[in-house]
């Protein structure tokens, strides 16, 4: 829906490559261009084009150019009832027409598939169980992931194995067990971590034997290989994960963090602000924006790190992770009364802090001198 022969090429070149963006989920049916095309320039209901395409939802978009400047419009509606799902306005300069088009594309793709999870989670939701298949289970279990709490985690993580039980060879199922596994012993949920850890990485390896093109497998595979200290295979596999889906937040935050433990902070960096970029309304429990700060604290440009680092505490407050490097930050910046409030507030949610265990969990990592030297200076006991 364009004005003029110039918007709408630019518009053809963004609708054709959001539908290739869309199409590599997997799990999306994605209508091809040239139908999808023939509604270009027309006012037509969107429950009309949903019934001739036999789709429940529809992604539809302006482009307005004026002086140099683009505004694109996107809204992704639900075919059936006429709801608005979600909605966007991108305003950016045409100094590089090419590059405007693949950061628009990223971002619109970034942004369906957790709304499109949690719209197909609501709507399983209601079924009677025995009539929900193994597609159902995933999908719910992807619903409560997105949520990040523990006993969304416990959930899905039984959905997942009653899928998998149905279906063994459902490589999402496995993918999304190795992650929901993962970040439980990450978060100290689990009574033994070590043993969690193993079982996410054999479930993602039971992913991808079924399936190597699952961005979910290949990512907690590459934190698996990250958090062992085997860098040069962990920057492999994450790499492989972006590219099967260059538009997965999630997966740009696991390359950056790999990236800091190997050393390569710059490009962490950089990695770790374009997944705060493509994911700014769902921070996913401050995670983003955790790394992001950790990456920068690599780098010591503390001053920048704070707010990021303060930002993630606040949006999840549960995890003791979050406030260990926030603590960190506040000792290279002598905030040694705020770092202590932290102390404080850490140790109603995870084991007591001291520098000896940090250094053992930290030691095949870059950044650890730095991190534990936060730490001493905020005044956390050997």
């Amino acid at each position: 829906m364009s004005g003029g022969p110039e918007q709408s090429h630019f518009a053809d070149g963004i609708s054709e490559d959001i539908i290739t963006g869309l199409s590599r989920l997997r799990w999306l049916f994605v209508i091809a261009r040239n139908s999808s095309f023939v509604y270009r320039d027309k006012a037509v209901d969107v429950r009309q084009v949903a019934r001739e395409l036999g789709v429940r939802y529809v992604l539809e978009g302006s482009v307005r150019a004026a002086g140099g400047r683009i505004r694109v419009v996107v809204q992704l509606i639900d075919a059936g009832t006429g709801k608005h799902i979600w909605a966007e306005k991108y305003d950016r300069d045409l100094a590089d027409i090419f590059a405007v088009q693949d950061e628009i594309t990223e971002h619109v793709v970034a942004a369906i598939e957790p709304r499109l999870y949690a719209e197909e989670g609501v709507r399983v939701s209601g079924r009677p169980p025995g009539s929900i298949n193994a597609w159902g289970l995933v999908v719910r279990a992807m619903g409560l992931i997105s949520k990040v709490g523990r006993r969304q985690n416990d959930e899905a993580q039984a959905l997942l194995h009653q899928a998998i039980a149905m279906d063994p060879a459902y490589a999402r199922a496995h993918a999304l067990l190795s992650w929901a596994l993962w970040w439980a012993s990450l978060c100290y949920w689990v009574p033994d971590t070590r043993e969690a850890y193993r079982q996410a990485a054999q479930h993602a390896e039971d992913a991808l034997a079924h399936d190597p093109g699952d961005p979910w497998a290949r990512m907690t595979r590459g934190l698996s290989l990250s958090t062992a200290g085997r860098h040069d295979r962990a920057l492999v596999e994450l790499e492989a994960a972006l590219a099967l889906n260059p538009s997965f937040a999630l997966g740009r935050t696991a390359h950056g963090w790999a990236l800091l433990r190997a050393g390569r902070y710059d490009e962490a960096i950089a990695e770790t602000g374009k997944a705060v970029r493509l994911s700014p309304a769902d921070s996913f429990a401050g995670i983003y924006t955790a790394i992001h700060g950790l990456a920068l604290l690599g780098a010591r440009r503390f001053a920048e790190a704070l707010p990021h680092l303060r930002a993630s505490v606040s949006a999840f407050a549960e995890y003791s992770g979050h406030y260990n490097t926030l603590i960190s930050c506040c000792g290279h910046l002598g905030l040694i009364d705020e770092a202590q409030e932290f102390i404080a507030a850490r140790a109603r949610v995870g084991p007591p802090l001291h520098l000896s265990v940090l250094r053992e969990n930290l030691r095949h990592y870059a950044h650890c001198e730095v991190f534990v030297e936060g730490m001493r200076k905020a005044g956390v006991p050997e």
